[in-house]
């Protein structure tokens, strides 16, 4: 009985983080510790959670794909420097020590909370700094800090979306829609190679992540068909309060 409650929790929690991704990002505060809950090791999990979300980007990413006006040359660019980060990322969880990733979870997950709780002024910030741009322009210089987030993506991940909207709003973006579906499309090819190479690499507990692809699907395709209805500042409050607590948690279990 035990084992059928946390095969249901984690399909809800697949379906939900991926709603959280394609609707206001959050979704690793979700995911990962589910996982947790459910017995696997915080390398573990973070490898999983990788693996099993990654289908509910694709499905956000085709919902958003009207919406993106970037040049083919751009796209190229963005999704190269996402997927090389993906995998240096994801090499970096493989062989790297996991005490050490084990000691750096919490300050991720406070990272990533305190930047989604103060996002809306942060992207205000950059708003009324910077002359707007129709849609993303390529730049030489924009190369290091997008890969910076891309080996981040691969390594941990949770806050990624709403890091990568930060850099589209201070490069000049404002055109919400398109920045939602470049930021999930770039997580998707992020998270993509980074699972393609996680699944080598004995981290991935099969049974846990044909669950979670389940519902990481449902709530991934659906979740970006209702990005433009949600009341955004309600859900919000939700991630953040529920973020915290999650954060706070992992402290205390430290």
């Amino acid at each position: 009985m035990e084992q059928y409650a946390f095969e249901i929790l984690l399909f809800f929690a697949a379906l939900a983080g991926s709603v959280l991704n394609a609707v206001a990002g959050g979704g690793g505060f979700i995911a990962f510790p589910s996982l947790v809950f459910a017995g696997a090791s915080p390398v573990n999990a973070n490898a999983i959670s990788t693996v099993a979300l990654w289908p509910g980007n694709i499905a956000s990413a085709k919902a958003f794909q009207n919406d993106i006006k970037a040049s083919k040359r751009t796209l190229i660019y963005l999704l190269s420097i996402s997927g090389l980060g993906g995998f240096l990322g994801a090499m970096l969880l493989i062989f790297a020590s996991s005490k050490a990733f084990e000691f750096l979870v919490p300050y991720f997950l406070l990272f990533s909370w305190l930047l989604f709780s103060f996002s809306s002024k942060i992207l205000a910030y950059f708003n009324s700094r910077k002359e707007a741009q129709k849609s993303f322009n390529y730049d030489h210089k924009k190369l290091v800090p997008l890969l910076i987030l891309g080996i981040y993506g691969g390594y941990f991940g949770a806050g990624l979306g709403m890091m990568v909207l930060t850099v589209f709003t201070f490069y000049g973006m404002k055109n919400l829609n398109e920045m939602n579906g470049l930021k999930v499309l770039m997580v998707a090819v992020n998270n993509g190679v980074a699972a393609f190479t996680l699944l080598f690499s004995g981290l991935i507990d099969w049974h846990f992540t044909l669950i979670m692809i389940a519902g990481a699907l449902i709530g991934g395709y659906y979740g970006a068909s209702v990005t433009r209805k949600i009341n955004q500042d309600i859900l919000k409050k939700i991630i953040i309060v529920i973020g915290g607590l999650i954060t706070l948690y992992f402290f205390i279990v430290k």
